[in-house]
């Protein structure tokens, strides 16, 4: 069975967003090494899950990048697997999604990856996507969390756990920018 893996940044205090869903305190931390960690962790995958608001974000961005004639080699092969992957769209709002290979999830959350563990293939990510990651969190959905906290506090945000969690860590990465990757396993 497919294993599905969240992928988040957060604060030192918890937080995946500002207030108003603002990342900009993430930004000055993100360097090559850490560019070449997520690279690795995105070959090991084959399908993206996006909520609305990520990929509204997300998709103009990756494929201006796959694109852009003087991006470095490595942001190119990030951007071709971003754009090239099947991407499955969360959304009660959206009634089309024009990125490469993306489609609307045509079913409750519950049965779209039950449904998508099934199939034969890599792991699936979510990037982002706070409202459907604390959902797949509620459902017990997530098999996997890559959680990157990074060496700021912010003084509101969106908090990515809102209800107990228990699960295992089996990995920690420092990296020289402060950034500490930890990956746990779920229970």
């Amino acid at each position: 069975m497919r294993r599905l893996i969240v992928s988040m940044n957060i604060t030192l205090n918890g937080f995946m967003a500002g207030p108003d869903g603002e990342l900009d305190w993430h930004e000055p931390y993100w360097d090559e090494e850490m560019g070449k960690v997520i690279a690795k962790q995105l070959g090991d995958a084959d399908t993206l899950l996006i909520g609305r608001n990520t990929y509204q974000c997300m998709a103009p961005y990756w494929q201006a990048q796959q694109a852009n004639p003087s991006a470095p080699r490595d942001a190119a092969d990030f951007a071709d697997m971003m754009n090239r992957y099947k991407k499955v769209i969360f959304s009660k709002t959206l009634k089309t999604v024009s990125w490469q290979n993306a489609r609307l999830a045509s079913r409750p959350i519950s049965k779209e990856i039950m449904a998508l563990k099934a199939l034969k293939g890599k792991d699936m990510v979510v990037y982002g996507s706070g409202k459907l990651v604390t959902q797949l969190i509620k459902l017990n959905l997530v098999d996997e969390y890559l959680i990157w906290i990074y060496p700021v506090a912010i003084k509101q945000g969106r908090p990515l756990f809102k209800t107990r969690l228990d699960i295992r860590p089996y990995k920690t990465r420092v990296f020289d920018t402060g950034v500490v990757l930890m990956c746990y396993k779920t229970n």
